[in-house]
């Protein structure tokens, strides 16, 4: 796909969302395209700034090597609170996100 000229805005959050990530984990651009095998630094780059609209298989593929589910790359924290709790899960023990959706069915019903 070619680089936009200008920035998509849904593509420059969920860059943005990628260059959080990727930071946290301390990786650089370089590091986190070759480990996900992506095309290249630069493809990486411009998915970041919002100028290449990722492909699903491309975020698949940054997800894995992120060591986080795709919904993490798409939810934007400070955006709502659905998505702030949705960050909040990322770091929860299975055990604790077994019991929380337990209880949230049991609200439902």
């Amino acid at each position: 796909m070619p680089r936009r000229t200008e920035a998509d805005p849904l593509a420059v959050q969920i860059g943005a969302r990628i260059r959080a990530l990727r930071t946290e984990l301390g990786l650089t651009q370089e590091k986190l395209a070759y480990e996900s095998g992506l095309k290249s630094k630069g493809h990486l780059s411009g998915i970041e700034k919002g100028l290449v609209v990722p492909t699903l298989p491309t975020l698949a593929l940054i997800a894995e090597r992120l060591g986080v589910e795709l919904i993490d790359l798409v939810t934007v924290p400070s955006g709502s609170d659905r998505h702030a709790l949705v960050d909040l899960t990322r770091g929860m023990k299975a055990g604790t996100l077994r019991r929380l959706v337990r209880e949230a069915r049991g609200s439902v019903a």
